[in-house]
């Protein structure tokens, strides 16, 4: 079964801290170093396991002028990613060892990164990555991230964004809480301010759910039409095909196949290591490389 969670997409302010972060201190790989697809000017890195599987991918748009988010009357927060058992006290020791502030609770490591993202590492009772997935780091294969575990929708009425998820995919939402398998999940949390949410360092654009493959993905946007939903668009990224939907709180949802994945415009042993451009954007490489705000 494939993983309900495809991918979180943020936003970041500096390119090198951020890919630091994810990459020497979380041990993610950076498997696609490419451009937003609808504004080619902004960088946009994925992180995830070797091959950049759906359920391990973390996002970032590169604004080199981000101001500070205003979490307010509704946005997207925390990234709950899963470590195989046994493998919390190497993660203790090693975030403490890099000096990342964290707060234990139980089998749970709460911390933030650079752009003040909340996440968390939780042991869950699953096998470590099989090897072809496990990055090359100075992590030990056994105790490398798993992947995505969950994320939270702040908004006005959660009734109303438990609704749209009951009514679309049939996900039951118990006192604010979505469980969509044995370990991930969704929470619902209502936010108590009606202040206008500004987008930011560290704001979530979006939490991507998987779909098999884009026949679904098109009955998918048919159900969404016919039950008369916020839909911003269906689209092709080369990558995978995605559907983009306002939820009723007013969180962009985005719904993406598995396939065909990040090896259509680079190989598997070089993945992220130059700007990679999916084949309907090749052709304008010179006019889009010219224009890309520069890494901070």
């Amino acid at each position: 079964m494939f993983p309900p969670i495809h991918h979180v997409s943020l936003l970041t302010r500096f390119a090198e801290e951020n890919q630091f972060f994810y990459t020497n201190i979380l041990g993610l790989r950076l498997v696609k170093k490419t451009v937003n697809q609808d504004n080619h000017k902004m960088l946009h890195y994925y992180y995830g396991d070797y091959a950049g599987t759906p359920g391990s991918v973390i996002t970032f748009f590169v604004v080199p002028a981000l101001a500070k988010r205003y979490d307010n009357r509704h946005f997207l927060s925390t990234i709950g990613l899963k470590i195989p058992k046994g493998s919390l006290i190497y993660w203790e020791k090693r975030l403490k060892d890099l000096h990342i502030p964290f707060i234990k609770e139980k089998d749970t490591l709460h911390f933030k990164d650079n752009d003040q993202v909340n996440l968390y590492l939780i042991e869950v009772e699953q096998e470590p990555l099989k090897d072809e997935l496990q990055v090359k780091s100075s992590i030990p294969g056994n105790k490398q991230i798993l992947g995505l575990l969950s994320t939270e929708f702040h908004v006005a009425e959660p009734e109303k964004t438990a609704d749209f998820f009951f009514q679309l995919l049939g996900w039951k939402n118990t006192d604010g809480h979505i469980r969509l398998n044995k370990t991930d999940f969704i929470q619902l949390l209502p936010t108590l301010t009606t202040e206008k949410t500004r987008m930011g360092r560290g704001s979530m654009d979006h939490v991507a759910f998987s779909v098999k493959d884009e026949n679904a993905l098109d009955s998918l946007y048919k159900k969404a039409k016919e039950q008369e939903w916020n839909i911003e668009k269906i689209v092709h990224r080369g990558y995978f095909k995605s559907l983009y939907i306002r939820e009723p709180g007013g969180n962009r949802v985005e719904f993406a196949t598995l396939t065909p994945g990040f090896t259509i415009d680079e190989p598997l042993n070089t993945l992220g290591e130059t700007l990679a451009l999916p084949p309907f954007l090749e052709k304008n490489r010179a006019e889009i490389e010219a224009t890309i705000y520069k890494e901070k």
